[in-house]
């Protein structure tokens, strides 16, 4: 068993970007990987730096729906609505950068003498904003949680769950941790990534394929707006309009397919 934390993963206050995520909006049913700082500016996340998975979370939008004493410590560190996240280092396993986590975990835990302190930051996307300057994520999907010495928001913070002595060995935390400090972390880690919306969306379909099979809808061109008639069967869906040959798009048959 490797090292547990639990925290504050996203929470409804206004970021170092100036944004706030509505917890209400979070999706975190397919929330899994805990990673080491954040992804690429691609929303990659090389296999390395993923250091543990995510056990549990939850949005926590009042105080009576703390369920432990856990909830309760970051419900009254936090003071608004948040994701509660609990996780587990692979650590046990050997896992370099995991063992380097825990070590400092462990190193700045109640030392207020370390100015060294690991928090957590969302990785995932915004599905939608809103507000007149669009800074609030009104819907979102998260898809893990990043230990970071720079959380986008300083509220995210982190706590040891418990003390394993495989933990214990001796780390040299890796310099990027503390060369992330001289960084601003000003940009929120949820994504405005196209692809993961269209996933999204896609795994909630109204219907399943089979519910189609047979059926027909129409598709309009956006080229010479003529439609075309699409039957809902894999075998069969046209990957152009049959008029101008302007080719379809994935959104486009999605759209068709979830009329």
């Amino acid at each position: 068993m490797g090292t547990k934390i639990y925290g504050i993963g996203a929470c409804q206050s206004i970021d170092n970007s100036g944004e706030t995520i509505v917890v209400a909006g979070m999706d975190v049913s397919k929330c899994r990987i805990l990673s080491d700082e954040h992804a690429n500016e691609e929303g990659e996340l090389p296999m390395f730096r993923i250091i543990g998975g995510i056990t549990m979370a939850k949005a926590v939008n009042t105080e009576a729906e703390c369920e432990d004493e856990y909830q309760r410590r970051c419900w009254k560190s936090a003071g608004v609505p948040f994701i509660y996240t609990e996780g587990e280092l692979a650590d046990d396993s050997g896992h370099p950068d995991a063992l380097s986590a825990a070590a400092l975990i462990k190193f700045c835990a109640g030392r207020p003498d370390v100015p060294l302190k690991i928090g957590l930051s969302v990785e995932g996307g915004t599905l939608e904003r809103s507000g007149t300057d669009k800074k609030t994520l009104s819907r979102t999907v998260a898809t893990g949680f990043a230990l970071t010495v720079k959380p986008a928001n300083p509220k995210c913070i982190l706590f040891l769950k418990n003390d394993l002595a495989k933990s214990d060995k001796t780390q040299v935390p890796p310099a990027r941790y503390y060369e992330a400090l001289k960084k601003s972390q000003s940009k929120t880690s949820l994504i405005e990534n196209k692809q993961l919306m269209l996933l999204y969306h896609m795994d909630r379909l109204n219907k399943s394929i089979s519910d189609y099979m047979g059926a027909f809808t129409s598709l309009k061109c956006h080229n010479c707006g003529k439609a075309v008639r699409l039957f809902k069967s894999t075998s069969n869906m046209p990957n152009g309009c049959a008029t101008c040959g302007n080719a379809f798009s994935m959104s486009d048959i999605w759209r068709a397919l979830n009329k």
